[in-house]
């Protein structure tokens, strides 16, 4: 049995990911698409826009938008400001205290760490 994959969108566009959300991979074969399911659907996007791992993910993603962009005003208008966490087992997303080093998820209730190497 091949290992699962998981992918995760690097940049804001038409893609229909969410940043910093930890996607399955169903389809890898193709040099320049992944197919990867995003509740139960299997969506196409371009290799070139994720970020793929052997590993399921263990850690909180650090999304860090930039104030001019213009999904920026969206994620302020979300609540989160322009610095949150993606949770790694549900993808809800929280606003993170400065550098913490866990948190914990209010919708799934899990514990991680939070990984502010990897910013997305």
């Amino acid at each position: 049995m091949t290992a699962k994959k998981w992918a995760r969108v690097k940049q804001n566009g038409a893609h229909g990911l969410r940043r910093g959300a930890w996607y399955p991979v169903v389809n890898d074969k193709k040099p320049d698409l992944l197919i990867v399911d995003v509740n139960k659907k299997n969506v196409p996007v371009s290799r070139g826009l994720v970020e793929v791992s052997d590993d399921a993910p263990k850690r909180w993603s650090v999304v860090a938008w930039d104030a001019a962009d213009r999904g920026s005003r969206r994620a302020s208008e979300s609540r989160y400001g322009l610095v949150y966490g993606v949770c790694p087992a549900c993808r809800a997303r929280v606003t993170l205290e400065e550098q913490a080093d866990h948190a914990t998820c209010s919708e799934c209730g899990g514990e991680f760490e939070v990984d502010w190497d990897h910013l997305c």
